[in-house]
């Protein structure tokens, strides 16, 4: 069995949560970030750039319009290519790790404001690509750290399955089940809360740092090691 196919590993509680705590603030950190650099475009948020791209299209604001167009363009391009990066890589350490120096680069090249358009766009679209395509499995709870919606969604539907609801049951409305386990509360919750403080902190950073991005290059070479080092203190059920 190999890497793509193996079930995930039976992690203590505490690991899953430190990996959701710090990816999610990683995805909001850089994306303010990207916010500000790039004029109200984000580099990883579609919804919000699907959006404007419809309202652009409408105001007929041509040239906003195609910059925005670039940005999920280049999103959508940088998901395929994560996706083949992970599929031959397949080690999720290692393709963060890529990340963070994708990232080291676009912290160099934000310095220079005339090619952030141009240059740091794709980079940071590729890098949040990437992030999105590696973990996006949390203790058996599925989790993505590089946007929001999805996760207040599963977060309040958790808190109703867990403390809420009159049969405390999951499933189909009315048939008995098991409770909502408490993880699947902790791991939407959590992302949602650290992607907003990751925000506040890149918002920060950029305002006190010359390469602030090189704050969350660091703290993925940290997940990357946490990665690799549980992995060899818990080996998967199947060995």
């Amino acid at each position: 069995m190999n890497a793509m196919t193996q079930p995930p590993l039976d992690l203590p509680i505490a690991v899953s949560i430190r990996r959701v705590v710090a990816l999610a603030a990683v995805a909001g950190y850089v994306e303010v970030i990207g916010f500000t650099d790039f004029g109200g475009i984000y580099p990883g948020i579609m919804t919000g750039n699907t959006v404007q791209l419809g309202l652009t299209l409408v105001k007929a604001q041509w040239e906003r319009l195609g910059v925005i167009g670039f940005a999920v363009a280049l999103f959508f391009l940088g998901g395929i290519i994560a996706s083949l990066i992970k599929r031959h890589l397949r080690r999720g350490p290692v393709e963060l790790v890529l990340m963070a120096a994708i990232l080291v680069a676009a912290g160099i090249v934000r310095l220079y404001a005339a090619v952030r358009i141009p240059i740091e766009l794709p980079l940071l679209a590729l890098a949040m690509a990437m992030q999105g395509e590696t973990i996006s499995n949390f203790g058996g709870v599925s989790i993505q750290t590089i946007v929001v919606t999805n996760n207040m969604v599963k977060f309040s539907d958790a808190l109703v399955g867990r403390y809420m609801s009159g049969s405390r049951a999951t499933g189909t409305p009315g048939t008995p089940g098991k409770r909502t386990e408490l993880k699947e509360v902790l791991m939407p919750g959590l992302a949602w809360l650290c992607y907003s403080i990751g925000a506040a902190a890149g918002a920060t950073a950029a305002a006190l740092l010359h390469l602030p991005l090189l704050v969350p290059a660091v703290a993925l070479v940290f997940i990357s090691a946490d990665l690799l080092l549980v992995r060899t203190s818990y080996p998967h059920p199947s060995r």
